[in-house]
């Protein structure tokens, strides 16, 4: 009986060491600078990715091009429109967000707020999000990669837009003003960074 609980001690014990031991020490360098930005991502992708602009979202989209040259052109176009799909999903992302924080300050009922959401969503998502534009293009592993930077001033034009249309349509939320509610919902965004859209 000593015996077993000498070892459970001497156990404990060296868990306790090993607990403490981790606590105290810092990832090495490589590993916490690899945890920073995108991964699976190219390295030109994340360095643009990472050295953009606080005043820009970041797009990225993708078009498997081969060995075949020929493609890129076509594959820009499409790697283009998928950048344009991933800022739109954050748009989304961040008007969803601002839509919730309205409803939990405002009389608007949930559904009148999910059809307001719903209306600004789905203008968002038919703009063709004007002043978006390639900072970046490559291959790599037979993947043409574009980076696309879109301004926040011009995604708050946007979706303050899109929220004067909705609101015709949902006069109950007459009061959401989008401009006051944009610099909130980037910082609220801000380090959620983009998903690289697939073919």
């Amino acid at each position: 009986m000593k015996k077993v609980k000498k070892n459970v001690v001497l156990g404990l014990a060296v868990v306790l060491a090993l607990l403490l031991a981790g606590c105290g020490s810092a990832p090495p360098p490589a590993a916490a600078a690899a945890s920073k930005g995108l991964g699976g991502v190219p390295s030109f992708v994340n360095d643009a990715y990472l050295n953009a602009s606080e005043d820009v979202l970041i797009g990225i989209g993708t078009y498997k091009v081969g060995n075949d040259a020929s493609k890129v052109g076509v594959g820009k176009t499409f790697a283009e429109t998928r950048a344009r799909a991933d800022l739109s999903r954050q748009l989304s992302t961040i008007v969803k967000n601002m839509v919730n924080d309205y409803t939990a300050t405002s009389e608007i009922d949930p559904d009148s707020a999910l059809s307001f959401q719903e209306d600004i969503t789905q203008t968002l998502s038919k703009s063709d999000l004007k002043g978006a534009k390639t900072i970046k293009m490559d291959t790599e592993n037979g993947l043409l990669w574009v980076v696309m930077e879109y301004s926040k001033s011009a995604a708050a034009n946007e979706v303050n837009q899109a929220a004067s249309k909705a609101k015709l349509a949902v006069p109950k939320a007459a009061a959401f003003d989008a401009l006051e509610r944009m610099d909130a919902a980037f910082d609220k965004e801000a380090g959620g960074g983009p998903v690289p859209v697939d073919e």
